[in-house]
């Protein structure tokens, strides 16, 4: 739920653009939206969530952008998806998520760029090549 949502209990097109951008995230990482871990250290539960994993991917750092994202994408994909079309899918739903409702994009300009980058990972999955062979467990 957006943080508006939570305190008004008013849902309006900001909020759904909000939901709308938690869910790409959950769909991109496989992630539920909140996590709890106990930590050891303060032997306490702490909270996590996809926003906050989704930044960090994103965000770089150690390893660069690519090793993160890769990394934070739902492993079910087996690396096998275009990374520049999940960062950027990615920086979307961030986008939808942004504490200020005004910063968020309306969804006609999300449902656009999600169409754009539909097409380009289209494109990616039609070009790639698969090895010519075939196996056959029948005798010749």
């Amino acid at each position: 739920m957006s943080p508006e949502f939570q305190s008004s209990g008013v849902a309006t097109q900001k909020s759904d653009v909000y939901a709308f951008g938690v869910v790409i995230l959950e769909l991109l990482s496989g992630e539920e939206p909140l996590k709890f871990k106990f930590d050891e250290k303060s032997r306490d539960f702490v909270r996590k969530s996809v926003i906050e994993s989704a930044r960090s991917a994103v965000d770089g750092g150690e390893g660069g952008v690519e090793g993160k994202l890769r990394m934070w994408v739902d492993r079910r994909l087996k690396d096998s998806f275009p990374v520049d079309v999940a960062e950027k899918l990615t920086r979307v739903a961030l986008e939808c998520v942004h504490v200020d409702p005004d910063q968020r994009p309306n969804m006609g300009r999300v449902a656009g760029k999600i169409s754009t980058l539909y097409l380009k990972s289209k494109h990616w999955s039609d070009n790639m090549k698969l090895p010519d062979m075939s196996f056959s467990l029948a005798p010749r």
